[in-house]
C-alpha cells in the first residue's frame, strides 16, 4: 500500500518483494516525501497531495507477544489489552464514558464488532438499512408489534431485570424506526456494490440523516494474500479507494462533515519476502491511515527497518504501539487525555495527527 521505492530491500529478489513488487514507474508519488501509493489508490494519493488531510502511520503493531495468528491479533487490537481478562472493546469503553445508554452510540455495518462492545452501550448491527425492519407475517404484525410496544413502556422499578428488558425493547423500537428512515436511494446509487462500498454507503446514509453516533465500524476482508497478491490487491485497493471517495463526497454537505474522519487499520501487516505462491505470509508491523478535514496530513511514526537482520521471522518489527493510534483518536474525540488513559488502561503517546 505505502511504498518507499528508494528502499533497496523492497525490490530485492531474495529477501524482498521481488517478483510481486510494484514497478516504480507505476507508483503514485506522495508530494514532499520519498513514499508512494499502490497504483490502485489514485483518489487517496490525490487527496493526500491536494487536501493535506491524509495521515499515514508507519509501523503500527504490538511488541508484547508478537502475535502471528489472525484471531489472537484481532482480539488484542479490538480489546486493546493483552491480559485475556477484558471482555469489552476499546470503542465500547469509550462510548460507555461519553455516551452511556445511547442506543445509537456504537454501530457496526457487519455483525456485532468486538471493538464496539461496552458495558452500558449496546451495539447496533446495520448491514442494510433498507431491510432494517421487523420481519413479521402480515397476519400477526399488528398484534405482535402492539404487544411488544406495550412491554417497552416504563412501569417497573429502576434496576430490576424487568426494567432492563423494558429499556432494551424501547431502545430497539427507537433504533429500528430511526435507522430504517435514513435509507436514501440517490445516495446509495453513488456507491459500488462491493463489500466495502456497501458498508460505507450505509454509514454515509446514517451520518447524512443525523443519527447520533460517534462510532461506525466497517469490516473489509480478503487481504490475507498468502498467494496471488499481484492479482488480488488491485481489486481490493481500488474498491477501498472508490468507497472512500464516494463516502466523503456523500457527506460533504452534511452539517457535521468537517468532524468526520475515517481510520483504516488491520490486525497486522505482511512479511517482507514474497513466498513461492507469489504472496506474503503473516507479518507484524503494518500501516494505518487517518483521513478527514480535521486530520493533519503527513507521515507519522518511524518506518520499520527492512534490513533482513532487523526483522522478526522475516516480519517487520513494529515501531508504533497500536494503542498510541487509539490514544490519538480518543484524545481528539474527547478532548481529554484522561479518557484515553481510562479506556486503554494506561498512557500512550499522542501522535498529534489532528489539527
Amino acid at each position: 500500500m505505502l511504498i518507499n521505492p528508494n528502499d533497496k530491500w523492497y525490490y530485492d529478489t531474495a529477501q524482498g518483494h521481488g517478483a510481486i513488487a510494484v514497478a516504480e514507474g507505476d507508483l503514485l508519488p506522495l508530494t514532499g516525501t520519498s513514499y508512494a501509493l499502490h497504483p490502485s489508490l489514485a483518489w487517496l494519493a490525490s487527496r493526500y497531495n491536494t487536501n493535506n488531510d491524509v495521515a499515514f502511520v508507519r509501523g503500527p503493531g504490538e511488541n508484547v507477544v508478537n502475535e502471528f495468528s489472525h484471531f489472537a491479533a484481532m482480539d488484542y487490537r479490538q480489546v486493546a489489552s493483552f491480559t485475556g481478562a477484558v471482555s469489552s472493546g476499546w470503542l465500547g469503553r469509550f462510548n460507555d464514558l461519553l455516551a452511556p445508554n445511547n442506543p445509537f452510540a456504537s454501530i457496526s455495518t457487519q455483525g456485532v464488532h468486538p471493538a464496539l462492545v461496552g458495558a452500558t452501550t449496546s451495539v447496533l448491527s446495520v448491514p442494510n438499512i433498507q431491510y432494517f425492519d421487523f420481519n413479521v407475517g402480515w397476519q400477526w404484525q399488528n398484534d405482535w408489534l402492539t404487544a411488544w410496544q406495550a412491554m417497552s413502556a416504563p412501569g417497573w422499578p429502576a434496576g430490576s431485570l424487568t426494567r432492563s428488558a423494558e429499556l432494551s425493547l424501547s431502545d430497539t423500537f427507537q433504533a429500528q424506526s430511526t435507522i430504517y428512515n435514513t435509507w436514501n436511494d440517490t445516495l446509495n446509487a453513488t456507491f459500488g456494490s462491493d463489500q466495502i462500498g456497501q458498508q460505507l454507503a450505509q454509514t454515509a446514509m446514517m451520518i447524512s440523516a443525523g443519527v447520533p453516533s460517534r462510532s461506525y465500524v466497517a469490516t473489509y476482508g480478503g487481504f490475507d494474500t498468502h498467494g496471488a497478491e499481484v492479482s488480488a490487491e488491485p481489486t481490493l485497493f481500488s474498491q477501498l479507494d472508490a468507497a472512500l471517495q464516494a463516502f466523503f463526497t456523500a457527506i460533504a454537505h452534511t452539517p457535521r462533515a468537517n468532524d468526520v474522519f475515517v481510520y483504516v487499520s488491520s490486525e497486522f501487516g505482511r512479511q517482507q519476502t514474497a513466498n513461492a505462491s507469489l504472496g506474503c505470509d503473516h507479518g507484524q508491523a503494518g500501516v494505518d491511515i487517518l483521513l478527514g478535514p480535521k486530520v493533519k496530513g503527513g507521515l507519522y511514526g518511524t518506518a520499520p527497518n527492512t534490513d533482513p537482520a532487523a526483522r522478526l521471522d522475516d516480519a517487520l518489527v513494529p515501531t508504533v504501539d497500536f494503542r498510541s493510534v487509539y490514544a490519538t483518536i480518543l484524545n481528539h474525540l474527547s478532548g481529554n487525555t484522561a479518557v484515553s488513559k481510562e479506556v486503554l488502561f494506561g498512557t500512550y503517546e499522542d501522535l498529534h495527527c489532528f489539527a
